[in-house]
C-alpha cells in the first residue's frame, strides 16, 4: 500500500476517468454494462477483431517493401562486417 493515500485516490480517479472515456467511445454506459456484460464483452471483442484485420492489410502491404530492403541490408552489413574481420586478421603486426 503506498504511503501517501491521496496520491492512490487521485491516480485511481485519472485511471477511472480515462477507462470511462474510453468505454463512451465505444457508446457503452454504465447501465449497458452490467445489463448485458457477454455481449458488451463480445462486441469489444467484435470491434478490436475488426481493427487488428483492418490493420493487418497495411502491415502486409508495407512487408512486401520493408522486409526485403531489410534482408538486402543485412546481408550487406554482415558482408560488410566479415570482410573487415578477415581484413584485420590478416595484417600481421610487423
Amino acid at each position: 500500500m503506498p504511503k501517501n493515500i491521496g496520491s492512490l485516490i487521485l491516480k485511481l480517479l485519472v485511471g477511472s476517468f480515462v477507462v470511462g472515456w474510453g468505454l463512451t467511445l465505444f457508446d457503452i454506459t454504465p447501465l449497458d454494462l452490467l445489463k448485458d456484460l457477454t455481449g458488451t464483452i463480445g462486441h469489444i471483442y467484435s470491434m478490436a477483431l475488426n481493427t487488428v484485420r483492418w490493420a493487418a492489410d497495411y502491415i502486409l502491404l508495407g512487408a512486401v517493401i520493408v522486409v526485403p530492403i531489410w534482408g538486402i541490408a543485412a546481408v550487406l552489413n554482415y558482408l560488410q562486417k566479415k570482410s573487415r574481420r578477415s581484413m584485420s586478421s590478416s595484417k600481421k603486426p610487423d
